[in-house]
């Protein structure tokens, strides 16, 4: 499929509004009609000539609300509550200023090194919601999101290479994503790397990523 606008809108409203995973079924997710509602990822403009993917565990959440988070979070909440292309693309104005500072393409993955822009990558979570505590989502809670919100949008997004953001996040969605036949790798965030298995990783991460992309 081609992810133009004229699903994106739809289908982040429908993440965005998810109320599968409830206190009741799991304590774990974080969630309130504030700062705390689900997160369907990025588009970038030039994704479609490019496709590739970035996969993380869930979002974080912030030791205090930043002058772009509250921004951010009301737009996904203006979105979820009027579903249209106007309402997407204030989203997309938001995340202009706001995915730049996320530390995917500043701490994790080699965005530069893989010859790549924010404009040519998406990037969504396993899990879309935020977690109490940061913790670890639970089995539950990662099964239910990543039938319900990953596995459909592998199939909307089509990318050429996923790339997932630690092993946990890799662990959880490679079978998914080797169903299809698209390749996949993760960057290994373990503490006790050495520096030069780190280098290592990086660069087997940056040559797949290369071979596919183009």
């Amino acid at each position: 499929m081609n992810p133009s606008a004229e699903w994106r809108h739809i289908e982040f409203a429908r993440v965005i509004s998810c109320k599968l995973c409830t206190k009741a079924t799991d304590s774990n997710p974080l969630r309130d009609d504030g700062e705390n509602v689900p997160q369907p990822g990025y588009i970038g403009s030039k994704y479609r000539n490019v496709r590739v993917l970035l996969v993380g565990q869930n979002p974080g959440t912030p030791k205090s609300l930043s002058a772009q988070d509250l921004p951010y979070t009301a737009a996904l909440r203006a979105l979820r509550d009027e579903p249209t292309t106007q309402r997407y693309k204030e989203l997309r104005t938001v995340l202009r200023t706001f995915i730049p500072q996320w530390p995917v393409q500043n701490n994790h993955f080699p965005l530069i090194e893989s010859g790549l822009t924010l404009d040519d990558i998406a990037y969504c979570n396993i899990v879309r919601c935020r977690t109490t505590g940061d913790g670890t989502p639970r089995e539950l809670l990662s099964k239910q999101c990543l039938n319900e919100h990953f596995v459909r949008w592998l199939n909307l997004l089509n990318p050429k290479v996923v790339v997932f953001i630690g092993k946990w996040a890799w662990r959880q969605g490679s079978s998914a994503v080797g169903a299809k036949g698209i390749p996949c790798a993760f960057i290994n965030r373990q503490r006790s790397l050495s520096t030069t298995e780190r280098v290592e990783n990086r660069a087997q991460v940056v040559a797949l990523v290369r071979k596919h992309h183009g």
